[in-house]
């Protein structure tokens, strides 16, 4: 303090010169006193910083800075022009995960060029590529069963990994290339052969790489935090890669690719393949078998019969517009005939060929109807996949309701149940009647029924269901409570139905076309070449004429049926343009109606619903209302819930036939 107090005397007897001359004395310029205060003062960017250091061990970087950030962003309101910022060796950590995010899909995509260029096949490319995800997932599972978090000398050694993984896939698939310039009698006997003869080399790699990591995953010198999960990775890695190998490659091998030069067949090794792939990565997909609305509507696109024989319509047309240049067929003969006598008085012995075609217009205009007719059964499918959506809709959403019923009636038989009990009870002990014990026991009765009921509606929907989708495999459904559906709006021109209409006018029209051209003459030519013996073999001759139709009164009758057909068709469709519009408003007032209805129970009723159970519970346990009448208020409450609940499916119901407005 002596020493402080002589610094303060030194600096108040010090003078300051004067820019014009003279001296000032330094007290009367400043104010000099000795107080505490930074002993250093850091900046960044003219902008005052404080470090805090922390020492992280035993968890991972990432974690402990995610939890500091989320405890100021809870507890601290900083001031204005003051910022927090994490550097040190987390600053590190995110340079290095920005420059991994370039380096591991640039090594990845170098490996499967060079895999390219190898084999000069994108098949053996991809199946030897293959071995990279299973030795990721080894990598991941070793790290997590020693506890280790991400590094980024974990993510260094996946780099290091996946190029290791593919060395053995591609000493198996040169083997198997060797092979099969060889003779076997099937895929079986060639990959087994393979496989056996690269055993040795197989597992010799894996080892050799995984043996040289091991003295770093098992460091505990310095500098072994950074060793240890890089070499973690590269041996986990190589386990897993190791069985893909052995394993999995020869059935990719032979599912794959196809072995025409040498013949042979992996019926057996493909048979093994769907045993082998299941075992990996089916059981994951068995677990869930609850289909959604849109996974069901894709099964029942796939697998519906109706569908596949409306499909098979549309290709029978499809096929019949090539079919429209169909000729007569040609005719070969041969002619002798001792009155055709030549110059020589001997007969000729003549072949002949002989084709008659239609005029050549006749053949475009046949098109023009078998095209026509192809689209008109293109839009007949289109109407078919509509007409399974709205019924699929409508049944998904109808049995979403019936879950919701059936779980109100066992709530309710739960309760009814219970007091059924209590009833019995209260009889033996004397303090009710006879009368409420038998309505009690009624009551629960009925619900019972009711609920079977339930129960009965639910699977008969389910059923319906499964008629519909018409699935290979068992399958459950989702459950989710009923929502309101959305009205989305209707473009009448959009409407397959629409279309059909349009197709089926230009079919007919096209009718009438291929009608005309009937009234045209045919083309016929034929060529023949005679012999005789003396004359030779050079005998030949042609014929070309027109088959001119003169008696056409059939033919112009038929015409004139084609453009009758052509005006009902037009009348057809007008008409049902006005019934599609008069559909649509019709099922507009409905749904207006049914959302009026739906809008007090959502409202007032769920409401009041709810209001009645809470009361009606209360009053029935502190003896303000008898039984009777907690009975008669849980069957007016059940009385809302499902009055809630059919007016939710007529309102959805409704929705749906607006969205897949059609003719029925």
């Amino acid at each position: 303090q002596s020493h402080q107090r002589n610094e303060m005397d030194d600096l108040k007897r010090l003078y300051v010169d004067l820019p014009h001359g003279g001296k000032v004395p330094l007290t009367e310029l400043a104010t000099v006193d000795h107080t505490q205060g930074a002993a250093r003062i850091s900046r960044d960017d003219t902008r005052r910083r404080v470090v805090v250091g922390v020492n992280v061990r035993d968890r991972d970087l990432q974690s402990v800075v995610d939890e500091i950030q989320n405890l100021i962003d809870s507890t601290i309101e900083l001031p204005v022009g003051y910022s927090i910022t994490f550097g040190g060796q987390f600053e590190n950590l995110q340079r290095a995960k920005e420059r991994l995010l370039i380096a591991v899909p640039l090594a990845l995509g170098l490996i499967f060029l060079m895999l390219y260029l190898a084999f000069k096949s994108l098949r053996k490319a991809l199946i030897i590529y293959s071995a990279i995800p299973l030795a990721a997932v080894g990598g991941v599972v070793l790290l997590w069963i020693r506890g280790m978090p991400f590094s980024i000398s974990a993510g260094v050694g996946f780099i290091a990994l996946f190029g290791i993984a593919v060395l053995n896939g591609i000493v198996l698939m040169e083997h198997f290339k060797e092979l099969q310039n060889k003779e076997f009698e099937s895929m079986d006997a060639l990959i087994k052969e393979g496989a056996k003869d690269r055993l040795r080399a197989v597992l010799l790699t894996a080892l050799a790489a995984a043996l040289g990591f091991l003295p770093m995953a098992v460091s505990t010198n310095a500098g072994a935090e950074v060793q240890r999960p890089l070499a973690t990775v590269v041996i986990g890695g190589l386990i897993t890669a190791t069985l893909l190998t052995l394993v999995v490659l020869p059935v990719l091998y032979a599912l794959f690719l196809e072995h025409k030069k040498s013949g042979l067949s992996g019926s057996n090794v493909k048979w093994g393949s769907v045993i082998v792939l299941s075992l990996l990565g089916g059981h994951a997909m068995a677990q869930d078998t609850t289909k959604s609305l849109e996974e069901l509507e894709s099964m029942a696109l796939l697998n519906n019969a109706e569908l596949k024989t409306a499909v098979a319509k549309a290709e029978t047309a499809r096929a019949l517009v090539v079919g429209a240049y169909n000729f007569d067929k040609t005719q070969l003969y041969y002619s002798y005939d001792q009155n055709n006598l030549a110059m020589n008085n001997k007969p000729l012995n003549v072949f002949g060929i002989a084709q008659d075609f239609e005029f050549p217009t006749v053949y475009f205009a046949r098109r023009k109807v078998n095209k026509a007719h192809y689209l008109r059964e293109t839009s007949l499918l289109d109407i078919e996949r509509k007409k399974i959506r709205a019924r699929l809709r409508q049944l998904f959403y109808r049995y979403q309701v019936l879950r919701q019923k059936e779980a109100i009636y066992r709530e309710l038989d739960s309760l009814y149940k219970h007091f059924s009990q209590r009833a019995h009870r209260r009889f033996e002990l004397g303090e009710t009647n006879y009368l409420e014990k038998v309505t009690a026991q009624s009551t629960w009765k009925k619900m019972q029924v009711a609920l079977q009921r339930a129960e009965q509606h639910v699977k008969m929907a389910r059923d319906s269901i499964g008629v519909l989708v018409q699935a290979k495999e068992p399958f459950e459904i989702e459950g989710k409570p009923p929502v309101k559906l959305l009205l989305s709006p209707v473009q009448f021109e959009n409407l397959p139905e629409m279309t059909y209409l349009e197709k089926s006018i230009t079919h007919k029209k096209a009718q009438v076309g291929l009608a005309r051209q009937a009234f045209l003459p045919d083309v016929g030519f034929e060529y023949f070449q005679g012999t005789n013996s003396n004359l030779g073999d050079h005998l030949y001759g042609y014929q070309m004429g027109i088959k001119i139709p003169l008696l056409f009164s059939g033919q112009r009758a038929r015409l004139r049926a084609a453009k009758q057909q052509q005006m009902a068709t037009m009348a057809q469709s007008n008409l049902a343009q006005i019934q599609l519009q008069a559909k649509y408003q019709m099922l507009l007032s409905k749904l207006e109606n049914h959302k009026k209805y739906l809008a007090y129970y959502e409202t007032e009723g769920n409401k009041l619903a709810e209001e009645i159970l809470k009361m009606a519970e209360i009053g029935f346990k502190n003896g303000e209302i008898d039984f009777f009448q907690y009975i008669q208020s849980i069957g007016n409450a059940q009385e809302i819930q499902l009055g809630y609940l059919d007016e939710l499916h007529n309102y959805n119901k409704t929705i749906i036939e607006i969205e897949h407005l059609s003719f029925n």
